[in-house]
């Protein structure tokens, strides 16, 4: 089954006193590109909760931030001397320009650096307690992120394979249609040398020949055999686990010049070559939005 590269996850764990929060955001990427925010006391574990993060996925932009909840509480510090000074500037300001200016502390207050929040010191026993929490935590929000990944993946997965069986169905009408070229060409050969030279019966020979050559370069059958195999091979890597979406990536480029051929081939038979270039065009088109959707997966 395969996974979108989008989703997101929130775990808590409480355990007595202790607290430990997981968040994990991920979004598309070419490659996995790993980012981890973690407090001082789990600074520790970063690299086990980056291991974790590689072995649960495989590719996208994935952010985790981890908190730690201290026993005490948070507790409010107030940085009185940069306070004073603010309030020293404003008086020495109000001084120089003469005039009475209004001190409010509640703007004062909202100064960067005046307040600030701290959780205390960690004991060595609760940071052994915080770090397995945390790893739990992890191991929790990436099975939860992996869950809504792989519900958006069901979802892009039906939305391919649709489109595949649609460039299918185009790719066999082309077929189709190809099969009357040398019909086509013979037609559109008589004709031009009636015209031209008013020979109403041409050499039979010499016009096969005509037909044969020109019939050629109109041959689109590699192409069509390879499209063909492109898809099956396509529903096969729907299949896998791991790396779908580079791989399908690449699978769609090379399907996108084989539609690319069927054009420049196509206007050698101008009888066939403006359905051909319809159906080619139509097929490019499912070919983009194909490679749109792989763009979302892991």
């Amino acid at each position: 089954m395969i996974r979108s590269m989008t989703g997101c996850s929130n775990v808590h764990i409480l355990e007595g006193d202790l607290g430990v929060s997981v968040g994990i955001k991920s979004t598309n990427h070419r490659f996995l590109d790993a980012q981890v925010r973690v407090p001082s006391v789990l600074e520790q574990i970063e690299p086990v909760l980056r291991q974790m993060i590689k072995e649960g996925i495989t590719r996208g932009h994935v952010e985790t931030t981890v908190s730690a909840d201290h026993p005490g509480g948070s507790a409010v510090r107030l940085n009185r001397p940069l306070l004073l000074a603010c309030v020293a500037a404003w008086r020495e300001l109000a001084g120089e320009l003469g005039v009475n200016l209004q001190l409010e502390l509640g703007p004062l207050m909202a100064l960067p650096g005046i307040l600030a929040v701290e959780n205390g010191q960690w004991s060595e026993e609760e940071g052994a307690r915080l770090r397995a929490m945390a790893e739990r935590a992890m191991a929790r929000a990436l099975d939860q992120l992996n869950e809504m990944r792989a519900r958006e993946g069901a979802t892009l997965e039906a939305d391919l394979r649709r489109r595949l069986e649609q460039v299918r169905a185009l790719t066999e009408e082309i077929g189709r249609l190809s099969g009357r070229a040398s019909e086509a060409i013979r037609e559109r050969l008589e004709g031009r040398i009636q015209e031209l030279a008013g020979i109403p019966h041409p050499d039979p020979a010499r016009l096969a020949q005509e037909v044969a050559y020109l019939a050629s370069r109109f041959d689109i059958s590699e192409e069509l055999t390879r499209l063909a195999g492109h898809l099956d091979h396509a529903h096969r890597l729907l299949q896998k686990e791991s790396e779908v979406g580079k791989n399908l990536d690449f699978l769609l480029q090379e399907m996108n010049r084989e539609a690319n051929t069927l054009l420049a081939k196509s206007a050698e038979v101008p009888q066939l070559g403006l359905e051909v270039s319809r159906l080619g065009i139509e097929i490019k088109s499912q070919i983009e939005k194909l490679r749109e959707q792989a763009q979302n997966i892991e």
